[in-house]
């Protein structure tokens, strides 16, 4: 029985529901009346061996008035009437609605419950067989898997033995000496070629190293000498005046410097990262670099030893100008014209240089242009992503220090090193100016690569850049323009 329903259970429940919810419509929408005719005044008030009649109220209570009847029978059949009884007054709704109501609502609940109940059961039913169909498909797997294994196994001793028939063939036909003898000219063969590969190796390795250390020395011995001329510079010369005035102009641009916008130019000055200035065209990029070299000569003294740029030809009078004015014009220009073979050739020795300089060499400066150009340039495609690379690390323990021009900060436009994009932006500074008319540059700018107290990288700071930063005027500065700081 439990068993019937548990299975059958939910249906039986709801037909129940059905036919009570249908028991409980049932009825009339007119009200009656069960009357009782009662020929004697004794038999009234029980009514038991009288016959009993269920009318209509609306009929009955019409009856009553219906006197004014001349119709003999009619009139006999009032006055019966009038001696009739109410036994009982039937209304027209149902009166067991409540309790079919509550029989209904029992019976979908367990309806429900009975439902929910194989659900479950369904459920079970479903994991336990997909717990077996996986236990079934890993158990064929197996198996299948051991089969291969015989299979392999059969494959490889049947190839074995092949041979072993094959070997024993040679042997009874005598050819089996011959064949030792043609394996051990093979390898003596290929042990001369072994060793002559490690002779050629060896004579390549020893001719590297005379390379590279004539290639040291000569780079040291430069190193020397211009450290003799910087030196030699800066010792000659006892104008006491000169050097006083010298000294109060310096002091007069650091103040400008520090007071300016938190003095962010102040700090970039001496950040040992490598600065990228980038924007778009008429941004004002190389006034920006050239402001920056100048600022680094005449405060901190580093000399500029190197410009690269493709377009020198036009830039050393122009965007350059005054920069080939510091010192006594020992700057290398390389590139003009387009030259990338001279620019790939730099970018080597440049990186050989790094390996050999130290902190404690003479701080130098040096300025690349266009590097977006030059990252796509075929002759020296390679050797810029490897300079740029370099420049993450050597450039602080060779003591130089760079200024790189480039339209964007995007990998391709920034030599396409690959896997430095985070180095890039956490070990460099970055400036990007802007334009809104691609001719005249714009006093506001993006600053990123600064650091905090805490160590972190100062991202997208907005700073401005003093009308008075252009060549010219830092360069008039100290031959007889000085600025006016407070215009």
């Amino acid at each position: 029985m439990k068993k019937f329903l548990h299975k059958h259970g939910t249906v039986i429940a709801l037909t129940l529901a059905g036919f009570f919810h249908l028991a409980s419509h049932l009825g009339t929408q007119f009200e009656r009346y069960q009357i009782c005719f009662a020929p004697s005044e004794k038999s009234v008030p029980g009514c038991e061996s009288d016959i009993d009649l269920v009318v209509l109220k609306q009929l009955y209570d019409l009856s009553l008035y219906g006197e004014g009847n001349s119709s003999e029978f009619k009139r006999e059949w009032i006055d019966i009437i009038k001696k009739s009884a109410v036994v009982r007054n039937i209304p027209a709704s149902n009166p067991n609605i409540p309790k079919y109501s509550l029989a209904v609502l029992g019976l979908i609940i367990y309806a429900r419950y009975n439902q929910g109940l194989k659900a479950s059961a369904l459920q079970n039913s479903y994991s336990s067989n997909l717990e077996a169909f996986k236990t079934q498909v890993y158990e064929d797997w197996v198996h299948g898997f051991n089969e291969r294994k015989v299979i392999f196994k059969k494959q490889e001793f049947q190839s074995e033995r092949e041979i072993a028939l094959e070997i024993n063939k040679l042997r009874g036909e005598g050819e089996l000496t011959h064949l030792q003898q043609v394996l051990k000219r093979s390898n003596a063969v290929d042990e001369a070629k072994f060793d002559l590969a490690l002779s050629e190796i060896a004579a390549s390795k020893s001719q590297f190293t005379k390379s590279k250390s004539e290639n040291l020395r000569d780079a040291a011995k430069a190193d020397k000498e211009m450290n003799k001329v910087l030196n030699k510079g800066s010792s000659s010369g006892n104008n006491t005046t000169a050097d006083s005035k010298n000294k109060e102009l310096i002091n007069q641009l650091v103040n400008a410097l520090k007071e300016h916008s938190d003095g962010w130019l102040y700090k970039i000055l001496s950040i040992q990262k490598p600065l990228w200035i980038i924007g778009g065209q008429g941004a004002g990029k190389s006034t920006l670099a050239a402001s920056i070299i100048l600022l680094r000569h005449y405060i901190l003294g580093w000399e500029l030893i190197e410009i690269i740029d493709a377009h020198a030809q036009k830039n050393c009078t122009k965007a350059w100008k005054y920069l080939m004015e510091l010192g006594d014009n020992r700057t290398a220009v390389i590139g003009a014209n387009n030259d990338y073979e001279s620019i790939n050739e730099s970018f080597t020795s440049i990186i050989s240089r790094w390996a050999i300089r130290s902190e404690d060499d003479t701080p130098t400066q040096s300025l690349v242009d266009e590097y977006t150009n030059l990252s796509d340039a075929e002759l020296c495609k390679d050797s810029s992503g490897r300079f740029v690379k370099h420049s993450l690390s050597d450039i602080r323990k060779a003591a130089e220090y760079w200024v790189f021009i480039a339209h964007y900060f995007t990998a391709t436009a920034t030599g396409d090193a690959k896997g430095t994009h985070k180095a890039k932006v956490n070990q460099t500074i970055q400036i990007e100016r802007y334009s809104a008319d691609a001719k005249t540059p714009l006093s506001n700018a993006t600053l990123n690569g600064l650091v905090n107290e805490k160590g972190k990288v100062i991202q997208d700071l907005e700073v401005t850049i003093p009308n008075w930063l252009r060549p010219e005027t830092i360069y008039g500065h100290f031959n007889g323009k000085p600025i006016n700081f407070e215009d």
